[in-house]
This record gives C-alpha cells, structure tokens and sequence, in this order.
C-alpha cells in the first residue's frame, strides 16, 4: 500500500524484521520501515476510545458465537451501535454477550425470498430495555440474507478526526529512540504513520497541510490506509 500510495516510497524485496518492522533490499542498498498506528488519546496506559471500540467488537464477537452456537445454519448480520458514554471494560463483554444473543433471538428475521434478497428487524428501546441492554446500545439491528453462508456481528462506530498535531508529533517522537538499533541493520529509515477505519484513529488530513517534523528518522510519512490519502512530513 506504502508504495502505491506514497511518491518515493522505495521499491525493492520487501523482507519481514523484528526492528525496524521490514527491510526493503534494493540493490546494494538497505532501507528499514517502522509503523506505527495512530490512535487519539494514546499513551503509556493504552487509549480510552481504543478500549471501548475493542471491547463493544469483543461483545459482538462473542454474542455471535453463542447465537451460532445453539441455531446452526442460521447466519445473521447485527449491527450494534455502543453507548459511548458506558463503562465499557473487559468484565462488559463476559456480561453483555448473553443478553445480546437472546435479545436477538427474539428478533430473528423471517427467511426472505429470493426476489427480496433480505429481511430486516430492528429492536426498538422497549427491546433494549427488556433485554438489559438499553444503558449500553442505542440501535440493534438485525439483518438476514438469501442463502447466506456466513454471519457477521460487529458494532457501528462513530467519532471526530483528530486535528492534534502535537499528539501526533509526540507519538512519532516515541520511535525515534530506537533509531540508532535500527541503522544497524539498514542504511536510511523510514516512519510510517498510518490511520485505520476507527473513530479512534482518525486524522483530518487538511490539518497535515503544510506540517513538518522534525525527527531522527530519514523520512517520516502519515497515511490514511482507508482512503490512502498521505502526508509527507519529514525528509
């Protein structure tokens, strides 16, 4: 992806290493590439927002596999959407994944035709409130496709990109101590900033307009790996 969608980005055998995270050989020549995800809020005890969106996937996960578990071949796309403002922690999951199997067991959607392609329930608050679950999720909708042959259980998550430049300087600044091991294996080092498709995650790219950094490392870049839009912001 780096190289379809960063200018310079270099070409060559791209080999697995522990640090930097790969090597790139071209020619007689040996560039080094670190990653590094950014996540808002993110520090030496981990990220608030990561942990909820980790843990309401964990729910769904683990909901789906115990509805699968008692209705084989029936497969079902639930989607949840998370009330932000719970407590959402590792104990969440162990207690909320139950409550959402059987809640959606009394909405299984009815099989749909061929010429409708699916069916669709959605739970209303009184289906919330009756299945204990309407202090953690907003929406619950259930989905079931003609001849489905799998089923997918996931949250809908929302939030704002981040327009922080000095936590993403900072967590660039994190990685350059290891700069001096990582020329021991390589010749220029590159940093790879990258965002996912999580709220949590998010950079406005305008806000990168013009930023630069200074930093240890040869070449520091910031890639949006959805929309694979980047950022040159050293070297």
């Amino acid at each position: 992806m780096c190289s379809d969608s960063v200018p310079g980005f270099p070409d060559g055998e791209v080999v697995d290493h522990e640090s930097p995270d790969f090597l790139i050989r071209n020619g007689e020549r040996t560039i080094g590439v670190e990653l590094q995800e950014f996540i808002q809020g993110a520090s030496q005890d981990g990220s608030p927002a990561r942990q909820g969106e980790s843990v309401r996937a964990a729910v769904m996960k683990t909901a789906q596999q115990q509805f699968e578990s008692r209705h084989a071949d029936t497969y079902l796309y639930v989607y949840g959407h998370g009330n932000p403002m719970a407590m959402w922690s590792g104990p969440t999951v162990r207690n909320l994944a139950p409550k959402v199997a059987s809640l959606v067991e009394t909405l299984v959607p009815t099989l749909p035709t061929p010429d409708e392609g699916f069916s669709r329930v959605v739970a209303d608050y009184d289906d919330l409130e009756h299945g204990g679950l309407s202090d953690w999720l907003t929406h619950l909708t259930v989905l079931r496709y003609y001849r489905a042959t799998y089923g997918l259980w996931a949250t809908t998550e929302a939030g704002f990109s981040s327009r922080d430049l000095a936590a993403l300087d900072v967590q660039a600044e994190a990685k350059a101590a290891k700069v001096p091991s990582y020329r021991q294996a390589c010749d220029d080092v590159w940093l790879v900033l990258y965002s996912l498709a999580l709220p949590s995650g998010g950079f406005d790219m305008e806000a990168l307009m013009g930023h630069r950094m200074a930093s240890s490392f040869d070449h520091v870049v910031f890639l949006d790996a959805v929309g694979r839009a980047h950022a040159i912001l050293s070297g």
